[in-house]
Formats: C-alpha cells, sequence, structure tokens
C-alpha cells in the first residue's frame, strides 16, 4: 500500500516549523466537518478500493488489513467529511522483528506477518504509515488521527513512512518531516516524543 495526497493542502504554503505546521493542522477550525474514526470492516473493503483505481503496484488485500486492525484496534482509521467516507490512513505498529524486517527489506507490506507487530496491549517500537488516501479537503482529517493516536496506546510513538508518489512526498516535506536512509530506502520520520498541541 501506498500514501496519495491529492488536493494537497500544502502547496505553496509558506516555510514553518515542523511543529507549525502540525499547529495549524490540528487547530479545530481547519477540521470543521472532517473526522476520523477506527476503520469498520466495511470502511476497508472500501478503502481498498479506492486503493486499486489509484496504485499500479501490488496492495495489500482487504483481508490483511482486516487481520491488522483485528489484532492491533485503532491501527486504520477512517476519514469522513460531510459527503461520507473520504479517505483513510492506515498503520503497522511495528515491534522490534518488524522494524528490523522493514529495514532490510523483509517485511511483507502486502501481507504483513502477526509476529512483526505490537498486538493489542503491547507499544510498539515505530508507527510505520503503511497507507493514506483522502479526496481534497479531507487531507486535514489526518490531523484527527495524529490527535486520537495521542491518547491511545501509540502516544509518542514515532511515525516512519517510505514514499514512492509525487504526492507523498508534498505530504511529507510539507509537514517537515525529518527525512534519513534506512536499508537503502530513503524514510521520513515524525518524531512524537511528547503530545502534539
Amino acid at each position: 500500500m501506498e500514501l496519495i495526497a491529492r488536493g494537497s493542502v500544502y502547496r505553496g504554503a509558506p516555510q514553518r516549523r515542523p511543529e507549525e505546521r502540525l499547529g495549524r493542522l490540528l487547530n479545530p477550525s481547519r477540521r470543521r466537518g472532517v473526522y476520523a474514526q477506527p476503520a469498520s470492516q466495511s470502511d476497508i473493503h472500501a478503502l481498498h478500493g479506492m486503493f486499486k483505481t489509484r496504485i499500479d503496484q501490488p496492495i495489500a488485500p482487504p483481508e490483511a488489513a482486516v487481520r491488522v486492525q483485528n489484532a492491533s484496534p485503532n491501527s486504520i482509521w477512517s476519514i469522513y467529511a460531510s459527503d461520507g467516507l473520504a479517505g483513510g490512513v492506515a498503520f503497522l505498529p511495528l515491534n522490534t522483528l518488524g522494524l528490523y524486517q522493514l529495514i532490510y527489506g523483509k517485511l511483507d507490506l502486502t501481507d504483513p506477518p502477526l509476529a512483526a507487530l505490537a498486538v493489542r496491549s503491547e507499544r510498539p517500537v515505530i508507527l510505520y504509515l503503511w497507507a493514506a488516501i483522502a479526496r481534497h479537503r479531507a487531507v486535514i482529517g489526518f490531523a484527527d488521527v495524529l490527535r486520537q493516536l495521542d491518547v491511545q496506546r501509540f502516544r509518542g510513538i514515532d511515525i516512519w513512512m517510505h514514499t514512492v508518489t509525487p504526492g507523498a512526498e508534498r505530504l511529507a516535506e510539507g509537514l517537515g518531516l525529518e527525512c534519513f536512509g534506512q536499508g537503502g530506502r530513503r524514510y521520513y520520520k515524525h518524531a512524537r516524543s511528547g503530545p502534539l498541541t
């Protein structure tokens, strides 16, 4: 699965420090009419359909995503706007084994093994941004996901993402995420040492 950002709200934005950029997104007035909630099984199937129409590479089947959500609740989120389901965000909450497999290219992202995940009440080592998609203004729903993650077991866990599309790179750079190389691949990281304010 891959990150897609369409109609990005970040294009052409003035340069700001990362915390200022995130702060603007977390402003409730910018989220009016857009909200996030843990994805239901039917939402996961609908989100899979959105991805299939926009990605020309193998993606995880909905059954794999449902398995991740059941094993590690609140890993996959739906974003709703006034006209219904408008996007979603999926994380892989990786344990030490999962992080090792990710770095060395051994993690099957189309069917991630449960042994690589922090399940139920376990705290992950990192949150890997497995997939994200949003239609136009619904991009600001990502902020609601981040806000809710701060009161879940994922509080303070760094988020990593790998990008292969220009839209995803614009999103990562627009948020001021740290770019670094690991295992021959380029990642972006959002360090979350404390709650987002």
